[in-house]
């Protein structure tokens, strides 16, 4: 065998034990809810399909068809999944992942709600807060009458980008909740209120709705990729799910 031969072959043995070393990227551990939208409504986990009420599947943001579903607030559209138990968190830890192209912020709207309008009341990720230019999460404990993580209105914050795709990752830890957008990690930090947890109520998981104290923020564009782990995903997990 020639000698340079022989030199490359060690070289590269080297690199690929490097980047397997180097590596910390795991997105399939702590994934408790996958909904894909790829010309289906199925939650991949736990095998649920969700009931559409007037939702329509688009182009995604990487153009292809029928991948992401388009919403009308007109239309009060939305999709209904059932009481899934794992996108309720108990222990306060998660990490929650989204796609969404924004096309007005004329009236308040939610990206995905597990919560009633009328009681039982988790969370929901929307834009009701500054003017409806950022994202939250938005959150409380069952009864409606305190949050979990931050004091209204919430610190971790995503600023909206109108009919443009943006990659959304809320994560908490236990003590504090952080948002990245676009895989980048923005200011605000929302902190646990002591004593304070979620409970897992009956209310259904939905997508493209959100409502709390008697009033229904549906959502106006396409929506994609959700997401929801147990755990805290780190910063390369974040930018691989982003990229």
């Amino acid at each position: 065998m020639p000698k340079i031969l022989l030199l490359i072959i060690p070289f590269l043995i080297c690199c690929n034990k490097e980047k397997e070393t180097t590596t910390n990227v795991n997105l399939n551990d702590g994934l408790q809810l996958n909904i894909l939208f790829d010309n289906n409504l199925l939650e991949d986990i736990n095998k649920m399909n969700g009931v559409s009420k007037k939702t329509t599947f688009v182009n995604d943001r990487k153009n292809i068809a029928n991948s992401a579903v388009h919403f009308n607030r007109a239309d009060s559209a939305e999709i209904i999944f059932g009481d899934i138990e794992n996108a309720s968190f108990t222990n306060n830890i998660f990490s929650i992942s989204c796609w969404v192209l924004l096309e007005d912020t004329l009236k308040p709207c939610a990206i995905l709600s597990k919560r009633s309008a009328y009681g039982g009341f988790e969370y929901s990720i929307d834009n009701h807060f500054r003017n409806k230019q950022f994202f939250n999460f938005d959150n409380w404990i069952a009864s409606g009458t305190n949050t979990v993580y931050g004091i209204d209105p919430l610190n971790a914050s995503a600023q909206i980008n109108i009919n443009t795709w943006q990659h959304l990752v809320f994560v908490a830890d236990g003590s504090t909740l952080k948002v990245y957008q676009n895989g980048v990690l923005q200011n605000g930090i929302d902190n646990r209120n002591i004593n304070e947890s979620f409970t897992n109520t009956d209310k259904p998981l939905v997508i493209g709705n959100g409502g709390g104290y008697g009033r229904n923020y549906y959502f106006q564009g396409a929506i994609d990729d959700i997401k929801m782990y147990n755990r805290v995903l780190n910063a390369d997990e974040v930018k691989a799910l982003y990229n």
